[in-house]
């Protein structure tokens, strides 16, 4: 059996890129640690037992790169889904305007109203586009049993005690991904516990390919993480993880046609719903992306690195995947490239034109 084409080094270049570090890290973690510190801090939220903590792919570390949005999680251990969502909502946005201004009203003001949470921006000081730019999003949730509850994004339910607070676990998700993430029977690639960076290149080739398509990057990671739990994922390597299960989400979402996807804390169909056809579509999608992964495989380097540099196209640090040396963008290696080739020929790659004959030689 011949072996496979695994692109090892350019594969440990690949999760670099797709993962959240350096200066972006550092401040997000300084804003999220900010906006949580004010938030403890006031009297009135202090007495409803405010209790916060990091959810969301930062939580989970699977955010890929760049990582726009910080969710944070306001737990009000004092309150329960007795209590009026409005009255929690308005607390929270008091104090959050008062320091950071409203966004509709204040020229410099970076609080937005949400369905269900307050954004508060923070844009990079020194440059409005950069890509050290992100949000801090605060979502309160208030006690319902040993879950959550969170309040309803449709604001005209929320005069109803049955309807206007969702329940959900975030935390216990966070929690499980990492018993997952560490478990001793869970695929590393050398010294790496491989799940979380195989999620980050499984967001990212969800970001490519579907844009603003359903589902998004939650259903994509919790389908993945099924794969991961019920041992399907095959493979020693980044390459063969991550086409192992790209094969087993695509087949997830076929099943979620019929059933849609359950919560992996409730067990619960998550919630917004998709119709059959945004499932049936997006299996399509992964299926044909992972028949090429498994193509990429089994091919010469140079073709299976521009075979998985199309799948996982680029972020704001560029191309994802880094050619390999001795190859072009083109997938051929460089020495295949012709004289005539190298100048700019329009010929097809490897034929080199020859010298009309003259007269004489007929």
């Amino acid at each position: 059996m011949e072996p496979v084409e695994t692109l090892a080094n350019e594969f440990d270049q690949a999760v670099r890129n797709v993962t959240i570090s350096g200066v972006k890290r550092d401040r997000a973690s300084a804003a999220h640690t900010e906006v949580r510190a004010l938030l403890e801090a006031d009297p009135e939220l202090c007495s409803w037992g405010i209790d916060s903590i990091l959810i969301g792919s930062y939580a989970r570390q699977t955010a890929r790169y760049p990582g726009k949005d910080v969710d944070v999680f306001l737990r009000f251990n004092g309150l329960s889904v007795r209590h009026d969502p409005e009255e929690v909502y308005n607390a929270v946005e008091r104090v959050l305007v008062a320091e950071y201004g409203l966004k509709d009203r204040d020229i410099e003001g970076r609080v937005t109203r949400q369905a269900r949470s307050l954004k508060v921006d923070f844009p990079d000081p020194d440059d409005d586009l950069s890509d050290n730019s992100f949000s801090i999003d605060a979502v309160p949730a208030v006690r319902w049993g040993e879950h959550w509850g969170i309040p309803n994004r449709d604001r005209d339910l929320w005069n109803s005690e049955e309807k206007r607070w969702i329940k959900t676990n975030p935390v216990k998700f966070a929690d499980d991904t990492n018993s997952l993430a560490v478990a001793t029977w869970s695929a590393t690639v050398g010294t790496i516990n491989a799940y979380r960076p195989v999620v980050r290149l499984l967001r990212q080739i969800r970001h490519v390919h579907f844009g603003d398509e359903r589902p998004g990057g939650l259903f994509t990671e919790v389908a993945g993480y099924y794969a991961w739990k019920n041992h399907l994922v095959t493979g020693t390597t980044w390459a063969e993880l991550l086409t192992s299960t790209m094969e087993q989400v695509a087949k997830r979402f076929e099943k979620c046609a019929e059933d849609g996807l359950a919560d992996p804390v409730l067990g619960t169909p998550m919630k917004p719903d998709l119709d059959s056809w945004q499932w049936s579509a997006a299996a399509d999608k992964l299926d044909h992306l992972s028949e090429r992964a498994r193509q990429a495989l089994d091919s010469e380097r140079c073709r299976a690195a521009k075979m998985w540099r199309d799948i996982l196209g680029t972020n704001d640090r560029g191309q994802v995947l880094p050619l390999p040396d001795g190859c072009d963008a083109n997938g051929f290696p460089v020495g295949a490239v012709t004289a005539v080739g190298a100048v700019g020929s329009n010929d097809p790659r490897g034929f080199a034109r020859l010298p009309c004959p003259t007269r004489r030689d007929m």
